[in-house]
């Protein structure tokens, strides 16, 4: 764990050096993707979870919903 915190300390002191534009760029290049994929992930749970708990599958007799 001590070799992973100095390694994030040593990326964020590089990052906190650079000027604002590169800053941005390397924040966008790294954040953006992140964030899709956390949203994309995200997405599939809550699918996931909201077939297993939909109410309609059992609101009739057939199982097909309402």
């Amino acid at each position: 764990m001590t070799s992973v915190l100095s390694w994030w300390d040593s990326v964020e002191e590089w990052l906190t050096g650079l000027s604002f534009v590169p800053q941005l760029l390397v924040t966008l290049v790294v954040v953006v993707p992140l964030a899709v994929a956390v949203a994309a992930v995200l997405n599939v749970l809550v699918d996931t979870v909201s077939a297993v708990f939909d109410r309609r599958r059992f609101a009739d007799d057939d199982g097909k919903g309402l």
